[in-house]
């Protein structure tokens, strides 16, 4: 089993928590921005729908799968009951304080962007139970948490998966094509009774039911690879080249459908299935050229990526307290959305990281969970 720890995934996570601060920066600015959004500028560009349609493709999966890269370790080392009770902690506290008492204030700013004359307490006791509901970032630790309880059960009860052991196996182009395979047409099933873009809830937990096999399918793999050897001394390294061109080719291909065939045009099997494809060919590339591009480039300890991986768990959990009130302060300001939107995402992510070095990482009990 390898005890060294791999900087380059601690990296990348960081670096995809600020495309998440990124994306709903520029979804405040995007043409076509969802009706519900928290706050939208009257000035909108087609440059942000662009940017927000590809990024939004990789992340929260990328996510994903970096967790279920590290979790076996952490549940071999502690055991079922310890890894569960240190998930709680670190994830399942969090999500239930951002559910309950976070994510109410933000899904206000829906009303309050926009003049509606309901108060927060008003809207608490009300409409946020009922169509506005949403967790806000949080719905993330939630699905997480449910994958480590169901990873642990799974460890607990199985001697088969007690038993397994890191191996250096590397995957074969067959192995790429079963994941890929099954995880689109798990994700087109779904697709053909719901939209790639659509948000459910049972009030415990918010997720995008397309996406929702992709989750499952990406954090599985991130298992898949621990205990195959991926990223070891002697174990798999993604090819740069080989993923980074196919990430390129595969990300225009789905930005050209996306303008061409929008969403709610999607109304043959075909049409969708084309959808559900590209989406997840452009995920996949996208994850494993990331991991070729860091694990060559940024696979180090300095100050600077220090302390963004130290903080990116806080980044991720403040940043909506910060941007979305400063979205909405820069709405009256007659400046280029150019402008407004690096300023934006810049200002919260900073304010973010901040907070969470100044405090979260700091304070007695919060620094044992971020």
């Amino acid at each position: 089993m390898s005890t060294s720890r791999l900087y380059f995934l601690d990296n990348l996570r960081a670096f995809v928590i600020f495309l998440v601060v990124v994306l709903h920066g520029a979804l405040t600015y995007m043409a076509y921005a969802p009706e519900w959004w928290y706050v939208l500028d009257p000035q909108n560009s087609l440059f942000f729908t662009a940017l927000v349609l590809l990024v939004d493709v990789p992340i929260m999966l990328m996510m994903f799968f970096v967790a279920g890269y590290f979790a076996y370790p952490s549940l071999s080392r502690r055991g079922a009951a310890g890894f569960v009770r240190e998930k709680f902690t670190r994830i399942g506290l969090p999500w239930i304080f951002g559910a309950l008492v976070l994510a109410p204030p933000t899904a206000y700013m829906i009303y309050y962007s926009r003049g509606v004359p309901v108060s927060l307490g008003q809207f608490w006791a009300s409409d946020f139970w009922g169509p506005l509901y949403q967790q806000s970032v949080y719905w993330y630790l939630g699905i997480l948490f449910l994958f480590f309880v169901l990873l642990a059960a799974g460890y607990n009860f199985s001697a088969r998966l007690r038993g397994l052991t890191q191996k250096n196996i590397p995957p074969t182009l067959a192995t790429f094509i079963l994941f890929f395979g099954l995880t689109t047409v798990a994700a087109g099933l779904v697709n053909l009774y719901s939209s790639l873009d659509t948000w459910s809830n049972n009030y415990l937990f918010v997720y995008q039911p397309v996406r929702a096999p992709l989750y499952v399918g990406y954090f599985a793999l991130g298992v898949y690879a621990y205990l195959r050897g991926w990223f070891t001394t002697e174990g798999y390294s993604p090819s740069l080249w080989r993923w980074l061109a196919l990430c390129v080719v595969s990300g225009l291909v789905y930005l050209g459908y996306r303008f061409t065939v929008p969403l709610p045009a999607q109304t043959s099997f075909v049409l969708k299935s084309v959808t559900v494809i590209l989406f997840n060919l452009f995920c996949l590339s996208s994850l494993m050229a990331g991991l070729a591009v860091f694990r060559r480039y940024v696979n180090g300890q300095g100050a600077f990526w220090q302390g963004q991986a130290r903080n990116s768990y806080g980044v991720y959990y403040l940043h909506p307290l910060f941007l979305y009130p400063l979205a909405l302060l820069f709405v009256p300001l007659s400046i280029s959305i150019f402008i407004k939107a690096p300023a934006i995402i810049l200002l919260a992510w900073v304010a973010s990281w901040a907070v969470s070095a100044l405090a979260l990482t700091r304070l007695p009990g919060l620094r044992r969970i971020f």
